[in-house]
């Protein structure tokens, strides 16, 4: 998955996002919330994949844990069978079927890695109270980078800032310039809006180097689906597009995900048939 990750804590709020793009026209699956353990009760994103099988790519539970993660690119290359990619999305969606805390899940997640995972990979795991961002590499010699924050943002794309040998710009400069931009547009809008803003951006561009890309050279990698989950820690918000870019289509926002009739503390209170995120669409 080449994509463009983040979290960013504002107004009491904390809010998850991702952009999906794929070279191959895949088909994206309308969410719909499951039990987990113990008590949990979680929101998996899916899509289909290529063995028939439908990898969980983003999620959050009730308890406001969520991840999205992207695929890491290096200058060397790594081979991975079915069985371990099976593996490492059966992983992903343990962190929102499993875990009550974000920490939780991240220090189950790099007890993952070190079992000898194969290939490189970067995550992005939250909660409402803290953001734990983890880069992985098999190559070593240091294994595990990890980030923490509890306010401000972070974004991500595809290549590493902790760990060696991440791709150098001549062979993918993409990575780099989406980040850019990503970093740019939170920069000078901390909020929702520029969540919205940032997901939308093209400006390099209908061209695979904007974070909303197009394949304008086919095949490339093009969007095909996102989404931006929200929570307090008590309530989830979710919007996303499926199967579209957010230049073309209009966000399904879904408010109170798991019915806890709460409504979201701070500044900006709210309905429950209201929500932060509409936002999101403000801009079409």
């Amino acid at each position: 998955m080449v994509c463009t990750i983040g979290n960013l804590f504002h107004d009491g709020l904390s809010y998850t996002f991702k952009q999906c793009d794929l070279v191959e026209k895949t088909e994206f699956i309308e969410p719909s919330v499951v039990n987990g353990e113990s008590g949990i009760r979680y929101l998996p994103f899916r899509r289909e994949g290529r063995s028939g099988d439908t990898p969980c790519w983003a999620g959050i539970n009730n308890y406001g844990v969520a991840f999205v993660a992207a695929d890491a690119y290096t200058n060397r290359e790594y081979q991975i069978t079915d069985e371990w990619k099976q593996q490492i999305f059966s992983e992903y969606e343990k962190i929102i079927s499993s875990y009550r805390t974000a920490k939780d899940a991240a220090k189950a997640m790099t007890n993952f890695y070190m079992t000898g995972f194969p290939a490189p990979d970067i995550v992005h795991i939250t909660d409402a109270n803290i953001a734990i961002f983890i880069e992985y590499t098999p190559a070593g010699p240091e294994l595990i980078g990890s980030w923490e924050r509890t306010d401000g943002f972070f974004a991500s794309t595809n290549h590493f800032r902790m760990l060696p040998d991440a791709i150098e710009y001549d062979k993918d400069h993409s990575t780099y310039l989406r980040l850019e931009r990503a970093e740019a547009i939170l920069q000078s809008k901390p909020e929702i809006e520029g969540i919205a803003a940032a997901l939308r951006d093209q400006y390099y561009g209908q061209t695979s180097l904007s974070i909303c890309r197009v394949a304008d050279n086919p095949p490339q990698y093009h969007t095909q689906a996102n989404v931006v989950f929200m929570t307090d820690g008590k309530r989830v918000d979710c919007g996303y597009i499926l199967n579209g870019s957010p230049r073309e289509n209009l966000y399904e926002i879904r408010p109170d995900v798991f019915d806890t009739s709460i409504v979201i503390k701070g500044e900006k209170s709210f309905d429950k048939e209201d929500t932060p995120l509409v936002a999101l669409s403000t801009n079409l």
